[in-house]
């Protein structure tokens, strides 16, 4: 399997205050749209995990789940996929591989939804962005989107130029860590 984790810290401005929500996703390159099923919530991911391992042990029944932009009908080999907001038909997927990808979510999810772990990851990252940003930038034309891969995880951050005179203190303490 070919799986891309990520955290994604984005900005946002209210008022004067800056908070910066986080994303923390896995994608299978293989699976058409399996970035949203990193939109779930871990307990809503450790219900899946448990009703899909069932499922890939019995000889039937069936299973349907997902978000709007690839909902799925699981049947204990196959699993049929749709992305229902545009009502288009999406590749079938082995129901093996989904219950893998959602096992690679599960655990990214609960190692970075551990506060001093997700700190200690973006708090490397900023510093390395901080100290050469123009090695960083994800795009080369952008002047906001910087992003590394450390640890295997594909970390992307959005900064603004005043960004650059924070503390990593300062800026760490501006993150929305609160998970659903």
């Amino acid at each position: 399997m070919s799986y891309l984790k990520g955290i994604a810290v984005q900005s946002l401005r209210q008022g004067i205050k800056s908070q910066r929500d986080v994303i923390i996703g896995v994608v299978d390159s293989t699976i058409t749209n399996s970035s949203y099923l990193s939109d779930f919530n871990l307990s809503s991911i450790n219900e899946i995990i448990i009703k899909l391992e069932e499922l890939v042990q019995s000889d039937g029944g069936g299973f349907i789940w997902g978000q709007e932009y690839i909902m799925i009908d699981s049947s204990p080999e196959i699993s049929f996929c749709e992305n229902d907001l545009d009502k288009e038909a999406l590749p079938d997927v082995p129901t093996i591989s989904l219950l893998n990808l959602m096992i690679e979510i599960q655990k990214l999810k609960t190692e970075y939804q551990d506060t001093d772990n997700l700190k200690k990851i973006i708090g490397q990252v900023f510093t390395i962005v901080k100290s050469d940003p123009d090695n960083h930038r994800r795009l080369a034309e952008s002047d906001t989107d910087f992003a590394i891969t450390i640890n295997d995880i594909y970390v992307g951050l959005v900064l603004v130029s005043e960004d650059f005179d924070l503390t990593v203190e300062e800026y760490l303490n501006q993150l929305q860590a609160t998970f659903y």
